[in-house]
C-alpha cells in the first residue's frame, strides 16, 4: 500500500533537514545526488562527496564535476571530490562498478580505500559543510568493507546546519530511523545494458 504525505501534513511534521536516504535497486541514486549539489552550488553552498566506488577515470560524471570544482565565479559554492574505489571489475568502461562478489572478492586494498572513504568524510562533517555526500558508502558497509559501529561513529560527527547525504540499496533501521528524508528508486524496465554518458 502506497502512503503519501499531504501538504498540510508536510508543514505540520516539517523538521530541519539532517540525514537524506537515496536508495533502491533502480537507477538513479547518484544521478540525484548530482542535482542536489548543482542546486547547493548555485546557491553558494559548500559541498564535498565522497565516491566509495567509483574512479574519476572511468566515470562519465567526473570531468564534469572537476569543471564545477575548477569554478571560482563571485558567488557560486565550493564543490570537493574525493573518490576510493579500487581494483574495480564489471560493467560500465573500463569496469566502472566494483562488484564485490567477483572470484577475487574483497581484497585488502577495497578495505583500505573504504577507510579513507570514511576519513574525507570526517573531515567533511568537522569542517561543517553545506551538504556532505557519501555515495554508496551504505552498500560498501553492507558487503564488509567497512564496519558499521566506524560508519555510525562517522555520521555522528554530523552537526546543524549540515545535510548528510547517503546512497545505497538499502540501510540500517537505526538510520532509517534517523533520516529526515528517504527517497527510493524502484527498476521497473531496464533497456538492458549500460550506457555511457547517461548510466555511467
Amino acid at each position: 500500500m502506497m502512503m503519501t504525505t499531504t501538504e498540510e501534513e508536510v508543514s505540520t511534521e516539517a523538521t530541519h533537514e539532517r540525514v537524506r536516504l537515496y536508495l533502491g535497486t533502480g537507477c538513479g541514486k547518484s544521478t540525484a545526488t548530482f542535482g542536489l549539489l548543482l542546486r547547493a552550488l548555485g546557491r553558494g553552498k559548500n559541498v564535498t562527496i565522497v565516491f566509495f566506488d567509483k574512479l574519476e577515470a572511468n566515470s562519465s560524471e567526473g570531468r564534469s564535476l572537476r569543471a564545477l570544482a575548477n569554478n571560482h565565479e563571485e558567488g557560486f559554492g565550493r564543490l570537493n571530490i574525493f573518490y576510493t574505489g579500487v581494483n574495480r571489475v564489471g560493467t560500465g568502461p573500463h569496469g566502472s562498478f566494483r562488484l564485490y562478489s567477483s572470484p577475487n572478492g574483497i581484497l585488502p586494498e577495497d578495505k583500505q580505500a573504504a577507510e579513507e572513504g570514511l576519513g574525507y568524510l570526517k573531515d567533511a562533517l568537522i569542517q561543517k559543510d553545506d551538504i556532505v555526500i557519501a555515495d554508496e558508502v551504505l552498500d560498501v558497509a553492507r558487503v564488509g568493507l567497512v564496519d558499521w559501529v566506524n560508519v555510525k561513529a562517522t555520521f555522528d560527527l554530523r552537526q546543524d546546519p549540515t545535510v548528510l547525504v547517503l546512497t545505497g540499496r538499502r540501510a540500517p533501521d537505526w538510520l532509517m530511523e534517523r533520516a529526515t528524508t528517504i527517497a527510493t528508486t524502484t527498476q521497473l524496465r531496464h533497456h538492458g545494458r549500460v550506457i555511457e554518458g547517461m548510466d555511467c
